[in-house]
């Protein structure tokens, strides 16, 4: 039986696990690259340590596995990831994995790969393209409708260097130049180029569950309506549940075309041009903002611990629209923002705050994590 969650990595998504986890009985320990985050001071948070290498890594889990058994590991980003596929067999033999076996990970990890599998399985993405070198670039200029976005295949391998998740490129000569810069940093092997679909966050959903043995015990979907940047966003900042039956579809469709064993976020963009749900990305792990989990009554974390468990499911899928999910003081700047470009009024903005929604730092019984945050705000800013 699962007596403990150990937690790879930090910020607002791992905050929520830690809560969850916490208030399940189950023992939680966090591991970070950083000493500087806000979840090690959540009264869940029974141990933390930090690591700056790879090698780090596996030593302090080498130790964990002599020490405690029955143990949840929970990778919450891209870089632990790609840890968890490196290192898979070392892992598996030591821990239980909220993560599926690299097979099926490489459809979820790699977009490339991503959007080949969904052509497969029928299910709509942009219209894209992966030129794996200049020539080939040259070569697709004339099908290529611009504006495009020039974007990875792995997204981290190109934010930690840039700070970027992508380019918007309007013409050829913006696309050829971006391409020969990207390829300073990442293998022409790994960029995308990709239709940009308009609309921006507003048209911009995920669809979350927890999903084994071709079946979905849990799930629901948000309307990510803000984010930063609002442009190829990197971080929600409000999402509001709904119900669309086609993303619904789509997603599951496409979790059990690859096997998927987990947790998981599947994102999509509404097409006006077309008018179809599109298929962005998977993400094979929690996500920021899932602990909004809490209003709607359906805990996917506490159903994948039941699952390993060997525990009775019960199935559920979310039908509550209009329950919310905020980081408070980033969204205050995303919406003000919005405000003063003409993009938001202040009646919108101000009914998103009216609506029942969870908080993404705020809980009044486990105070110090928020309070940490604030504290944090000017190296938040300036490392993330």
């Amino acid at each position: 039986m699962i007596s403990t969650i150990c937690i790879l990595g930090d910020h607002i998504q791992s905050l929520g696990i830690a809560r969850i986890a916490g208030r399940l009985g189950l023992k939680v320990i966090l591991l970070n690259e950083d000493k500087i985050c806000i979840t090690r001071f959540s009264k869940f948070c029974s141990n933390f340590l930090s690591f700056k290498t790879e090698k780090q890594l596996q030593d302090i889990l080498l130790d964990l596995s002599d020490q405690e058994k029955n143990i949840l590991l929970m990778p919450t980003n891209d870089k632990l990831i790609e840890f968890v596929i490196n290192n898979y067999g070392f892992l598996c033999a030591r821990f239980m994995l909220s993560t599926p076996a690299p097979e099926v990970l490489k459809f979820c990890h790699n977009k490339k790969q991503t959007y080949m599998q969904a052509q497969k399985l029928n299910i709509p993405i942009p219209e894209s393209y992966f030129p794996d070198s200049l020539e080939q670039l040259e070569e697709l200029m004339n099908r290529i409708v611009f504006p495009v976005i020039l974007k990875p295949a792995i997204m981290y391998k190109l934010y930690r260097k840039t700070g970027k998740k992508g380019f918007l490129c309007h013409n050829k000569e913006e696309l050829r130049s971006t391409y020969i810069k990207t390829i300073k940093y990442i293998s022409a092997s790994e960029i995308i180029i990709q239709k940009l679909i308009t609309g921006g966050a507003r048209n911009l959903y995920s669809y979350c569950s927890f999903f084994a043995n071709r079946t979905t015990y849990g799930s629901f979907i948000a309307h990510r309506i803000r984010q930063k940047p609002m442009d190829l966003g990197i971080s929600t900042t409000f999402a509001i549940s709904t119900v669309n039956e086609s993303i619904s579809s789509y997603a599951e469709a496409f979790l059990k075309g690859i096997h998927f064993c987990g947790l998981s976020e599947v994102e999509f963009m509404y097409d006006q041009d077309d008018r179809t749900y599109k298929m962005l990305e998977i993400n094979p792990r929690t996500w920021k903002w899932h602990s909004i989990s809490n209003k709607l009554g359906i805990n996917l974390i506490k159903m994948m611990v039941d699952y390993f468990n060997d525990l009775l499911l019960e199935r559920k899928e979310n039908k509550q629209e209009g329950i919310g999910w905020i980081e408070t003081i980033t969204d205050s700047y995303v919406a003000f923002s919005e405000i003063i470009k003409g993009k938001l009024s202040f009646s919108e903005y101000f009914g998103t705050l009216k609506i029942e929604k969870e908080f993404a730092c705020y809980d009044p019984k486990d105070i110090l994590p928020a309070i940490c945050y604030v504290l944090f705000l000017p190296y938040l800013f300036f490392s993330r």
